[in-house]
């Protein structure tokens, strides 16, 4: 047979193979991630004695670096990463917010306790800048720690006038073991955060109060 002519059955012949024998040559499909939705302690415990006022909790801000839904973890040498196959169910933010409104919701901490900057009007809010979101990686024996650290400002709702600040810290031990440990580690960090925020807070709108009431005598 001339090779120009057996060139071109074998072209046509390539061109007949069924398209189900090339699937193979196509990158596999990635894993689906899995999602973790950061919640309250379910078990918190409901304070005697609950504040007349209400609260606004603000959404936090993030470094870009952290404000997604990955799970950073801080390296040896201070860069970042991100946990692989692992995602939160909303963004840090989203989800930071999420933790500390339930926490104040199920401590009964205030007469209602709301997102900021919404169409009910609460009496205070309490705003974030958050400068740590993240894991470091275990290191020999030594654990892993996921830590989130935020400034934190009360403000009088109505006026906008700053009321107090301060930094504050949660942390929690983050092991080696489960695929979602990075994540449910923030989430344990988190809590621990929501709780000294709503104390502080009381703390806080009690001694304006306080100042307010000793104002009014003069």
């Amino acid at each position: 047979m001339h090779p120009q002519r057996l060139g071109l059955i074998l072209a046509v012949m390539l061109v007949l193979i069924p398209v189900a024998g090339c699937i193979t040559l196509l990158p596999k499909p990635a894993k689906a991630p899995l999602v973790v939705a950061m919640r309250a302690d379910p078990n918190t415990v409901r304070l005697a004695q609950q504040s007349p006022f209400s609260i606004g909790i603000g959404l936090p801000n993030l470094p870009t670096v952290l404000d997604g839904n990955g799970i950073a973890v801080m390296r040896e040498d201070k860069t970042y990463a991100y946990v692989e196959g692992l995602k939160f169910s909303a963004s840090s933010a989203i989800s930071i917010q999420n933790v500390v409104l339930e926490t104040f919701d199920r401590a009964g901490a205030f007469v209602s306790a709301v997102r900021a900057v919404t169409i009910a009007r609460p009496d205070y809010e309490v705003h974030f800048d958050v400068s740590d979101f993240q894991v470091t990686e275990p290191q020999g024996r030594k654990k892993g720690v996921a830590r989130i650290e935020a400034s934190a400002r009360l403000i009088d709702a109505y006026s906008g006038k700053p009321i107090a600040s301060r930094v504050i810290v949660g942390e929690a031990i983050a092991p080696r073991g489960n695929v979602t440990q990075p994540a449910r580690a923030l989430e344990l960090a988190t809590r621990d955060f929501a709780l000294k925020t709503m104390n502080w807070s009381l703390e806080a709108i009690k001694a304006d109060q306080a100042s307010r009431a000793a104002s009014a005598v003069k």
